[in-house]
């Protein structure tokens, strides 16, 4: 056991140390109601990347290159807890973009959401509060991941680790609109989510199957059938044009303390679930590496894929998160890389993506004008910030830049 856990919060359990590129598991969460920790209601996974003095410990908390954060307040390597200066930027994990252009970006490790403002600064729309619902930015969200908007412009957001589907209206109040024991749901694990053109909102539950919400609240399993193998691990979710459904289907192996969950096969894929509920590979073996760049998807090797968005020509973009990559794939189903060099860190901005370095990108969402926002998780690497950051990619001549990061100015309304 480490002892920096020990002098940071009260209860503890035995701690394994995984190794690097691994993925840490949140053992145990603090109900919003109460002040002690209790065991989480299943094994739960967590998805940023560990380094090799990383532990996963009790409470709301992930692992930053050797900082621990805990519900805010971070612990140096000493073990002396201090209070945090102010919210900050982590662990972006989610990107949302409104039909004016508004960005919204979750921060799985600070708890918060935030919608980046044009002078680069990050306002508070969701989290830092302690109440279940009421006033958003009053209000305590655990592990928030994916975002999405409806037609009247709520914001959705897939509380990961409170296993809920959670909304932030225009006057920016907070309701929870879907549970893990909801009709229908059942979900245990929601990352990704995204609406249908009727206003069906789905829901990627790593815990292991899709879900669709309908507006009254009931719900139904997405059947994922005809593909072998055909165990999937769904990740982030997305739409085309056409009303296909689009699912990251993550990796087949996740190791947590004491146990490992298997995916017989499959993982590191991305599906395609059409209109007649017929399900096809878009990209990926089944085997998880890295290869296929000039050739069909179909016939290459992702590792842990993420986020997915479509520019405006429909081609497909997703995070091929563990190789520290932003992929494509045209319109006849050749795959290339779009971003990254596959070493982890932020170097390259102002240059070209494909020379540029990436932490662990999740959630992608593209802006008018083909500006393709990639939630850029922290990084296991020698930068001194190694907060993650809000990097755009601008298609037209493939221009990387930040826009925001842990060094962002962060705003909370009063």
């Amino acid at each position: 056991m480490d002892e920096l856990i020990r002098s940071t919060i009260q209860e503890a359990l035995a701690v394994e140390q995984p190794p690097p590129g691994l993925r840490a598991r949140v053992i145990a969460a603090v109900p919003m109601e109460h002040n002690q920790a209790r065991p989480a209601r299943r094994p739960s996974l967590r998805f940023g990347p560990l380094t090799s003095r990383s532990v996963a410990a009790i409470v709301t908390i992930a692992l930053v290159a050797g900082v621990v954060y805990s519900r805010n307040i971070p612990s140096n390597h000493l073990g002396r807890a201090q209070q945090a200066s102010g919210a900050r930027l982590i662990s972006p994990e989610g990107i949302a973009v409104a039909p004016d252009g508004t960005v919204y970006v979750s921060d799985y490790v600070g708890n918060r959401v935030y919608r980046l403002q044009g002078d680069g600064s990050l306002l508070t729309v969701a989290g830092g509060g302690s109440a279940y619902e009421g006033r958003a930015t009053k209000s305590n969200i655990f592990g928030p991941a994916g975002l999405t908007l409806d037609q009247q412009g709520n914001l959705y957001i897939a509380d990961n680790l409170g296993g809920t589907i959670r909304r932030v209206d225009s006057d920016g109040m907070l309701t929870t609109v879907a549970t893990i024991h909801g009709a229908g749901s059942n979900f245990n694990l929601p990352l990704g989510i995204a609406f249908d053109a009727s206003g069906v909102l789905y829901v990627g539950d790593f815990a292991g199957d899709v879900h669709a919400i309908q507006p009254d609240g009931s719900g139904h399993v997405v059947s994922i059938a005809g593909i072998a193998p055909p165990t999937v691990v769904p990740g982030y979710l997305a739409f085309d044009t056409t009303g296909d459904l689009y699912v990251s289907d993550r990796s087949p192996s996740s190791k947590y303390i004491g146990q490992t969950i298997q995916n017989p096969g499959g993982g590191c894929r991305i599906l395609r679930i059409k209109r007649d509920q017929s399900v096809a590979v878009v990209a990926g073996t089944g085997k998880c590496g890295y290869s296929g760049d000039g050739g069909p998807a179909t016939n290459a090797q992702l590792n842990d894929p993420s986020g997915i968005a479509f520019d405006s020509s429909g081609n497909l973009y997703f995070s091929d998160s563990n190789n520290h990559r932003i992929r494509r794939i045209d319109a006849r189903g050749i795959i290339t890389t779009q971003a990254g060099i596959g070493s982890v860190g932020h170097a390259g901005d102002s240059g070209s993506a494909s020379r540029a370095t990436l932490g662990y990108p999740y959630g992608l969402a593209m802006r008018s004008g083909n500006l393709l926002y990639v939630a850029d998780a922290y990084c296991d690497c020698m930068d001194p910030d190694v907060t993650g950051r809000v990097r755009v990619i601008r298609l037209s001549d493939g221009t990387i830049t930040t826009v925001a990061s842990g060094q962002s100015r962060v705003l909370t309304p009063s």
